[in-house]
């Protein structure tokens, strides 16, 4: 008897293969089967899905360790917590720019941009936002490998790393951000700036207890990934605007705050 999936050699009192682990299905489909498949695999998902937001937030290092080290059942693996994680970006960018967009300040700092201008900016991101998302996943994984990387991972194992840990901050984040889009939206750029510092907490908190160093050790590497990881994203930051205006999406005249009146 041979696998249909792998085609590997069975013996006749195999339940499971040894080779891919696929279930080995003797009987034809019922109705009973069918509906008793498809609920061990909604369970199923629902186990791992909730093991790993748990682990993740608590003991972060036990989901990137294991599944560096093979452990691949366990847990969600970080592409499709990624895929997760944009999912729900998608939708605070949907409500965000059918219902907040017009209404949001977009001078944060008080520097008297361009509130036109930074809008048409900000519709444009959006866009691009499930791309400009990714583009923040090597900036956390050369930041961390170059300062927090005591187990001697590699850019790939870093990125996973960092795949895990930023669609983890986006999918706790989620249910705030979409409650201040919805009923703050004057305000949710000014909370964005705490986001962004939530983000970098959560971060390095996830990095150290991976990595574990003494102490002082801690703070100098945590202070050399915080350098970095601001220059790639003001890097990423600046890139992208440039990257709008030489393909016609913005122009430069957008960027450039008004007269003082």
């Amino acid at each position: 008897m041979k696998c249909k999936n792998c085609q590997a050699n069975l013996r006749t009192d195999f339940k499971y293969c040894p080779v891919c682990g696929a279930k080995i299905v003797f009987k034809r489909i019922t109705f009973r089967g069918l509906f008793t498949d498809i609920f061990e695999r909604i369970l199923n998902l629902e186990n791992n899905f909730f093991r790993t937001i748990g682990h993740l937030t608590v003991w972060p290092e036990k989901v990137i360790t294991g599944y560096i080290d093979g452990t691949r059942r366990k847990y969600l693996n970080p592409i499709n917590y990624l895929t997760l994680s944009l999912a729900l970006s998608g939708v605070l960018f949907y409500f965000m720019k059918r219902t907040a967009l017009d209404k949001m300040d977009f001078d944060v700092l008080g520097l008297g941009v361009n509130q036109e201008g930074t809008a048409k900016l900000m519709e444009a991101t959006m866009e691009y936002s499930n791309f400009v998302f990714i583009l923040y996943i090597p900036v956390i994984a050369i930041s961390g490998w170059l300062s927090l990387n005591k187990r001697s991972y590699n850019i790939p194992e870093y990125i996973v790393t960092a795949t895990y840990v930023l669609a983890h901050y986006s999918i706790l984040i989620f249910p705030i951000s979409l409650f201040m889009i919805l009923y703050n939206p004057e305000g949710y750029l000014n909370f964005s700036l705490i986001f962004i510092a939530v983000m970098l907490g959560y971060i390095l908190f996830a990095l150290i207890r991976t990595h574990r160093y003494s102490a002082g050790m801690n703070i100098v590497r945590s202070m050399l990934f915080v350098i970095l990881f601001i220059v790639g994203y003001l890097g990423v930051s600046v890139l992208l605007p440039v990257f709008l205006i030489l393909t016609g999406q913005i122009n430069p005249q957008d960027l450039i705050p008004p007269p003082p009146s």
